[in-house]
């Protein structure tokens, strides 16, 4: 799809892609799914909570464009494969990847994460992110064309006080799955990149992130804020546009400054 990438419109470039978003029922994958419906895109919502997938779906349905609701367990490589099986009998393919699925239940300390623990929440965001590459990269290969964009977090980069080990462990392998990905699949016109995003008030964080704790870290955050839903998505759209196509292997810093600090 879309070889020449200099005879790409921006104004019309979404018109028609096909985009897989896992976790896309929440979140900034809710926000993303909204966005790239908006410009013309065909979404795909891959998520684990089926009720909240449909609606979301029915509300793109709305304004136009197809959309596809998708029971998926990300953490289930079968449910994963399925995934990609049934998106590519409805539309021919997936153009588009965003690995949004992830996240962790709660802030604890190192000795009280138990095995089955960390096993859950690497399996939830690193596993996740390997397996959804694994089945979409044949298609994109044969296709010669296939933009990944893997939300990992600042976790990922730097210590911060929101989090807990496993997690940042979880997503700084995001990162190093990334890099590692983008330069095996380049030379077959993948690019492959991730974001890692701050703390961003969806209404899982907003669960966890108290008065005090905000101004924490509103006083490190360089832009005196934290980020709304939005301020991830056109990030997450520009490594997935055409406008990104000399861009592989990067990781965007999405936090207010932070990352600099």
């Amino acid at each position: 799809m879309m070889s020449d990438m200099r005879s790409v419109d921006p104004r019309t470039e979404w018109e028609g892609r096909r985009i897989v978003i896992t976790g896309g029922a929440h979140g900034i994958g809710e926000a993303v799914a909204r966005r790239a419906s908006s410009l013309g895109a065909r979404v795909a919502i891959a998520d684990f909570d089926e009720a909240g997938a449909a609606a979301l779906v029915a509300d793109l349905r709305a304004g136009g464009p197809e959309a596809l609701s998708v029971f998926t367990d990300v953490t289930d490589s079968k449910s994963i494969d399925e995934l990609f099986a049934g998106v590519t009998a409805e539309w021919g393919g997936v153009d588009t990847l965003v690995n949004c699925a992830g996240g962790f239940s709660r802030r604890m300390g190192f000795e009280e994460i138990s095995d089955q623990e960390w096993q859950k929440v690497l399996q939830l965001n690193a596993f996740s992110a390997f397996a959804c590459c694994r089945a979409v990269l044949p298609q994109m290969r044969r296709s010669h064309y296939g933009r990944i964009v893997n939300v990992s977090s600042e976790a990922g980069r730097m210590p911060i006080a929101l989090s807990a080990a496993h997690y940042a462990a979880a997503k700084a392998a995001i990162l190093g799955l990334t890099r590692h990905l983008a330069r095996e699949v380049a030379a077959d016109g993948v690019c492959v990149n991730a974001v890692a995003p701050g703390t961003t008030l969806s209404e899982r964080v907003k669960q966890f992130t108290t008065e005090e704790s905000a101004k924490t870290l509103i006083a490190i955050t360089p832009l005196g804020r934290l980020a709304n839903l939005e301020d991830q998505v056109e990030p997450i759209l520009f490594l997935a546009s055409d406008g990104a196509a000399y861009i592989t292997g990067a990781t965007l810093d999405v936090n207010g400054g932070r990352f600099m600090m």
